[in-house]
């Protein structure tokens, strides 16, 4: 993880230049930008690392306000907590606001709030005392549960139609299940790539 976020930043300041030289301000009103991305994170209660894959769509009301949608699968996570629980799934959907701080060049800096729900369901990993590599495990069904989210990341806007992203994010929730002990859904993500931006309507000069 380490060094994906090390090769980002240079390819952030690979682009700097060419972003530098580019007049037009690719910030303002009227943008939606868009973008997918694998993002890792780490249930804190249970320190179960998850991935996910996290598709968003943004659209900006002016500078400084945006409205963001995100859909978020988790392929899967490492094991299970102390207690032999374990999550199957843990898909979300989330939809806020945004506030970018103002800047005068391509950097967008922000911050995000946004409410939403997940469809959870756990199991339960039973070990055989003869035999530790036989197990058993009891799936409960699926709930929804409510979630929270905030976090902080930077767009960085190296050319008119596309644009580079870092975000990191807690989320907090608890799996309501009828298991024997409900899960904490408390998690940092982090996620970086490559988006892309277009102009649905066309500033006045």
């Amino acid at each position: 993880m380490l060094r994906k976020l090390f090769i980002l930043i240079l390819a952030c300041l690979s682009v700097a230049g060419f972003a530098q030289q580019e007049e037009e301000q690719f910030i303002h009103k009227h943008l939606v930008r868009a973008d997918a991305s694998i993002v890792a994170g780490v249930l804190l209660k249970d320190n179960i690392n998850c991935v996910h894959v996290n598709g968003n769509l943004e659209y900006y009301l002016d500078n400084k306000i945006s409205v963001r949608g995100d859909c978020n699968y988790m392929l899967g996570s490492n094991g299970l907590t102390t207690d032999s629980m374990g999550l199957k799934d843990n898909h979300s959907v989330m939809l806020g606001a945004a506030y970018h701080f103002h800047t005068n060049n391509h950097f967008d800096p922000y911050f995000i709030l946004q409410p939403g729900f997940a469809y959870t369901s756990s199991y339960n990993a039973r070990y055989s005392t003869l035999s530790p590599d036989n197990t058993k495990n009891i799936y409960y069904k699926p709930v929804i549960s409510p979630l929270a989210t905030a976090g902080l990341g930077f767009n960085y806007y190296f050319q008119r139609f596309a644009h580079l992203f870092l975000e990191t994010r807690y989320v907090y929730g608890q799996h309501l299940s009828d298991a024997p002990k409900p899960m904490s859904l408390q998690e940092f993500r982090i996620t970086f790539g490559l988006g892309f931006n277009l102009f649905v309507i066309k500033e006045k000069k």
